[in-house]
């Protein structure tokens, strides 16, 4: 019964992150690191391209019509308040991942360095090098917040 339930615990892992997202960033050392959470700089590697790429909202706003836009275009400020509530919605989002990743941090008694070889050892971090890796996602966590709160 055990061998059964293991299997099964094997296979759902397998097929579960068949379907994950891999990104690549690079750390403030120049170290490629891995993970299947987006993060501020982070490229998609492998995954889904059919859904939407979570990824930094732009800092300027969505440019507002001018006193010259033709009245026959009505739409035009319906499609400009969707992509500011589609812009929000992805900072919301941003944020969430962000506060997701800081609270795994801060509750990770280790962190360690994602290889780009999987049969290689993990690499772990510093005490240092961790509490910094923990600054720079806060300092993230905070920046995504603060914009996601219109602040």
């Amino acid at each position: 019964m055990r061998r059964v339930s293991f299997a099964l615990a094997a296979l759902a892992t397998v097929v579960m992150s068949a379907h994950a997202d891999v990104y690549k960033s690079i750390d403030a050392q120049g170290q490629a690191r891995y993970s299947d959470q987006w993060s501020p700089g982070a490229e998609l590697i492998k995954g889904d391209r059919s859904r939407s790429l979570p990824g930094p909202a732009t800092d300027t706003p969505a440019p507002a019509p001018a006193d010259r836009t033709p009245a026959a275009e009505p739409g035009r400020a319906d499609a400009a308040k969707a992509v500011q509530a589609d812009v929000a919605a992805a900072r919301a989002q941003q944020c969430t991942q962000l506060k997701e990743q800081y609270a795994k941090a801060i509750q990770a008694r280790r962190i360690y360095q994602a290889n780009s070889d999987s049969s290689a050892p993990k690499q772990y971090l510093t005490d240092a090098e961790a509490d910094a890796e923990r600054v720079k996602i806060r300092q993230a966590m905070d920046d995504a917040c603060s914009d996601a709160s219109g602040g």
